[in-house]
């Protein structure tokens, strides 16, 4: 493995400054929302190991990088086999590896694994008849079943979407996309209803009506709505919302982080936060077509598709619109791997469109 010399030049300085400027907002709000100030702290060493790593891979070339994504893969399954045996099972799912006070979720390792693998799977394979999504499906399975197994099923989730959006990149027939939507549609009440466990089915209930369950299932999704519909248009002030300063909002430096921003800075502050999202993802997606080379354009892809439904679905879930998941906002919720997970995959796009022109 060769190690080579970055060129400064060669980067999308744009794509750094959305993300950095996300991360350091985020920070700024976690300070607020966070019950432990020690918080903090773990989020500014987590923050800084990612940018080490997310520097650290500019000295690969993106052939060495594509090289290690079978090894990366397989790795990641290991450690999502491990984890059912000797993980720390936190709020129900088996997911974390704990030594001491450092925390690992292997999910994250697999998101980028997997997304990798994918890219070089799918270069040379186009998508016409059904069996061709047997390799893909190959790949995507045991990662999937993995996950369930934990259970977590909002991993789950942001796995397959990714994959979605890479076979969609790929260029998927409009015959298939309206069979696998049909399909969807027949098996989500006959299979996936019947099979979800009971506080999975009342958190679907309760987005419909969160007060049939006010003070259990649907406390959290209602003290959400309430902290973000009082911050009003100019909000409330830094650290001056009434809602999360008084705990009426449960995990609000993880999953509902996104109450505590619009309480303080109202509707004025939530619509820059989401256009600071959607201009990363733009440009994300923008340096997709950027690329000539199909392997390149599908990873950008995977992880552009990966971090927007995470954000769509964490918003959705602060807003009550969607079903409680346990998804973190990226690079804005406390938690060290999604931060770490989240600027070393930026760092590998930053590196694959450094390189797109080269052999």
């Amino acid at each position: 493995m060769t190690l080579r010399r970055p060129n400064l030049l060669a980067y999308d300085w744009g794509l750094v400054l959305l993300a950095l400027t996300l991360t350091v907002v985020g920070l700024f709000n976690l300070k607020s929302a966070a019950p432990d100030p020690g918080l903090v702290a773990r989020q500014l060493v987590a923050l800084l190991l990612g940018l080490g790593l997310a520097a650290g891979v500019q000295f690969l070339s993106r052939r060495t990088v594509f090289a290690l994504a079978y090894p990366l893969y397989a790795l990641s399954l290991v450690l999502l086999v491990l984890v059912l045996g000797v993980g720390r099972e936190v709020n129900g799912a088996r997911a974390w590896f704990v030594v001491g006070p450092l925390q690992f979720q292997p999910l994250e390792l697999a998101k980028l694994g997997l997304a990798l693998a994918l890219a070089r799977t799918l270069e040379g394979r186009p998508i016409r008849r059904v069996w061709d999504y047997f390799l893909p499906g190959l790949l995507t399975l045991p990662v999937a079943a993995l996950l369930l197994l934990q259970p977590d099923l909002g991993g789950t989730m942001v796995v397959l979407f990714g994959v979605f959006s890479m076979l969609f990149a790929r260029g998927l027939p409009w015959k298939h996309l309206l069979v696998g939507a049909l399909t969807l549609v027949a098996l989500v009440p006959t299979v996936v209803w019947p099979n979800l466990k009971p506080y999975q089915r009342e958190r679907v209930l309760i987005v419909l009506d969160p007060y049939r369950d006010p003070l259990g299932q649907g406390f959290q999704v209602i003290q959400s709505t309430i902290a973000i519909g009082s911050g009003g248009l100019f909000g409330k002030g830094y650290g001056q919302g009434t809602q999360t300063q008084l705990g009426f909002v449960p995990f609000r430096h993880t999953d509902f982080v996104f109450a505590v921003w619009a309480e303080e800075w109202g509707f004025v502050g939530t619509v820059a936060l989401l256009a600071l999202y959607a201009l990363l993802l733009l440009r994300l997606f923008s340096l997709a077509l950027e690329c000539p080379r199909l392997s390149d354009r599908l990873f950008l892809a995977g992880v552009g598709g990966m971090l927007g439904f995470q954000v769509l679905v964490n918003l959705g879930v602060a807003l009550g619109v969607m079903p409680v998941t346990g998804l973190t906002l990226p690079l804005f919720s406390y938690g060290g791997s999604s931060l770490v997970s989240t600027l070393l995959s930026l760092g590998l796009v930053l590196l694959v469109h450094r390189d797109r022109a080269e052999p």
